[in-house]
Parts: structure tokens; sequence; C-alpha cells
């Protein structure tokens, strides 16, 4: 079966209700003297204003990762900071960091067009996981360090999902991805200042059938799949075209409540198979099993 399509369609049917029933409304509204359209932009405005401020508040703990090839500094994906156990931690995908190499890693430590500082990072302080289709990239902070990340935050107790919460599809809460997108249109770079101005890359999504999961061949309990279809995107009741997702790999994906905005980490980003529609992610509890691992290494 074709879900994305099946997705899409069931959208754009769910969408066009919508649209009637609002054209249903507003003569009966204006025979009330209510100025339907009017509010309708004011909640859509709203709405804006509540995801500008969600996305200004998670982007302290999500940042982009960069290195430099010949001279110029390119996006290399995303991460998330996290403490746990008083330690803190950078959790991306290890394709993340295997893309790298050897390079030095560098990150914006505000995210307000400042210069780069270097991401601390050493072979005994890094561990790569990817077995049973895992993408698990953890890098421990030696407290020493912490001073580069005074501007940044580090995720920590009900901000993380410990406890490994089931997918919710109910209309009380939502799944929001944070990420940094590597296309030109969303970064502009200084190579001889090594200044930074990005903006983030958002997007609000759902869960799909356990049914999907097994087309994908992944097993459900390891990862987390959310719809995104490219095409699909509506901003403003506008259909726009969205920047490719290469560098969102290792950004957050988060569960939170509609009516507080709140809501713990439950995912890290790992791919978009374009194909399907689709977000992957690795279930943050590997994350946390192996930022455990990596500390009881030393």
């Amino acid at each position: 079966m074709d879900f994305a399509q099946k997705r899409r369609t069931e959208g754009r049917t769910a969408s066009a209700a919508v649209e009637d029933i609002i054209a249903l409304l507003k003569p009966i509204a204006a025979q009330q003297g209510v100025d339907l359209q009017g509010r309708l932009e004011e909640a859509a405005a709203q709405k804006e204003v509540g995801r500008r401020h969600l996305a200004e508040r998670l982007q302290r703990a999500v940042m982009p990762l960069f290195k430099y090839h010949r001279g110029y500094p390119g996006n290399l994906g995303s991460c998330v900071l996290v403490r746990l156990e008083s330690t803190c931690y950078v959790f991306t995908a290890a394709h993340v960091l295997r893309d790298a190499g050897d390079a030095p890693l560098w990150f914006p430590p505000q995210g307000k067009g400042e210069k780069f500082l270097l991401l601390p990072r050493s072979a005994g302080l890094t561990l790569l996981v990817d077995r049973g289709g895992l993408d698990i990239g953890v890098l421990m902070l030696p407290a020493s360090t912490l001073s580069a990340f005074d501007h940044r935050v580090f995720l920590a107790g009900s901000e993380i999902d410990e406890g490994d919460q089931t997918d919710e599809a109910g209309l009380t809460s939502f799944y929001y991805l944070l990420g940094y997108s590597g296309s030109r249109t969303q970064v502009k770079v200084s190579p001889k200042t090594r200044q930074i101005n990005q903006q983030s890359f958002q997007v609000s999504t759902f869960v799909v059938s356990a049914t999907e999961y097994l087309q994908e061949n992944l097993s459900q309990s390891d990862h987390i799949l959310r719809d995104y279809d490219h095409e699909e995107i509506v901003i403003k009741r506008k259909r726009v075209t969205p920047p490719r997702l290469q560098g969102v790999s290792g950004g957050g994906v988060f569960h939170l409540s509609r009516s507080t905005q709140q809501g713990p980490l439950v995912a890290i980003a790992t791919e978009n198979p374009r194909r399907s529609r689709l977000i992957v992610g690795t279930r943050i509890r590997h994350f946390l099993d192996a930022a455990r691992e990596l500390r009881g290494r030393l």
C-alpha cells in the first residue's frame, strides 16, 4: 500500500472539509455581527507567535554542527544537549559524527550570528552505536568545557522521555521536530570571521500506523516514524516548498501538549526517506543507555 498517498488524500479531504465548514459559517456569523474571518486571522497570528516562542525556547537545547572543508564551514548536522545524572552530553546521529571523521566540529554558542566555538570531543568520550539499525552518537562533555555552553540549555528530568512512553495519536498533543537544514536558503556563513546566521527547521507532525513500520522494516520499539510529506507543507493556509532535511539529522523530536506547549524529548531524528514521506528517529531511551554505558567506562 502507498501509505504516503493515503495520508495525503486523507489530509486534503480533512482540509477541504474545514474550508467548507468555514464557508458555511461565514454568512451566519455575519448575520450575528461576528467577523469570522478576522477571528480566524487573529487565531492564526496567535498560533504563529506561539510557534515562534516554542522554537526560540527549544533552540537553546538543539543546535547545528559544522565542520571546515577547504577553509569553508559546512553544515554537518544537528544535535541536542542533555544532562543525565549531573553529566552533560551531546546527542546526535552516529552518521553525523562519522561524516565528520577526525575533523574538528564547531557550533554557534548562542545562534545569533556570533563566532563559532570548537565542540570538545575525544575518542574516549565518544560512543557510536549502529547495531540493529540504530543510529546513535553520544559525546560526553567534560565539566571543564561547559563554560562554552553558558548561553545554551541542557535538557534534564521531565524534559527527557526516560520512561519511553507509548506513541499517542490523540488531539491533545503533537510531535515536533527541530533541527537545522543545510539548505543555502537557511544558512549564511562567513568563512573569514567564522560567523553564522541560520534559521532552524521546525515541523509539527503526527504518528503513522504500525503497518508502516513493517513496510519500512523498522522496529517500533527502537524507532519512531512520523509523517512528513514535503509536498503537503502548509503555512498560512498555503502550500509551500520546504528546504531539504539534509543537516536535520541529529535534531530533536519532542512530544508536546497542545495546551501547554511542553513535553519531553522522545527521539533523535536520523533519516528522511522522501519516497515514504516520513521522518525516522531513534528512540531516546537508546541514547540514554549509550550515555550510561559511556559513563560506566570511565
